[in-house]
């Protein structure tokens, strides 16, 4: 957030600059919230999806998400996939803005897990496909052994960690702007 501490000072001695500033300053502070780039404070993570619908069949995977929850424009979804149901090595599926996913991973069995995500703000908590969740086989021909997870978002290679998306904020940064 954009604070402009002397601006106080020029309310009596200039209105019209002091209303011009006041304008600027809110015109940035608004952009900086709705495009989640706000250096001070990470914007919160968005509600959880509602639910998580898979199915497969020949070794296609069909993903679709429910989220009937009040959004703003920016809101990406990702769905990450794992061979055990703890998602210890996630593989991370990135759908933009589209809550579904049709993608062909071979005849593997596989857990899955989505979550959405505002770019500047932390992921929302992942919701598996079935509590616990429940491992859904591709079938059909087998393809090749799928290689190592390298996770996703600002995490560094070997940082296996899922539910990250684009990354965590890494810390806020106050910005001040001095008028004179």
């Amino acid at each position: 957030m954009l604070t402009v501490a002397q601006l106080a000072p020029l309310k009596d001695r200039d209105p019209y600059l002091y209303e011009t500033l006041t304008k600027i300053v809110s015109a940035v502070n608004a952009t900086s919230q709705n495009a989640g780039v706000d250096p001070a404070t990470p914007s919160p993570a968005p509600a959880p999806i509602a639910s998580l619908q898979v199915q497969a069949a020949n070794g296609w995977f069909d993903l679709s998400i429910t989220d009937p929850a009040a959004s703003r424009p920016g809101l990406f979804y990702f769905a990450e996939s794992d061979v055990t149901p703890a998602f210890s090595a996630p593989r991370v599926h990135f759908l933009g803005a589209a809550r579904n996913l049709y993608l062909q991973l071979g005849n593997q069995t596989l857990y899955w897990r989505a979550y959405s995500q505002y770019i500047g703000s932390q992921p929302s908590a992942p919701v598996s496909f079935g509590s616990p969740p429940i491992a859904v086989a591709g079938g059909g021909a087998s393809g090749p052994a799928p290689l190592p997870s390298s996770g996703s978002g600002t995490l560094p290679n070997g940082l296996l960690r899922g539910g990250n998306g684009f990354g965590t904020p890494t810390g806020a940064r106050i910005v001040k702007q001095t008028i004179l």
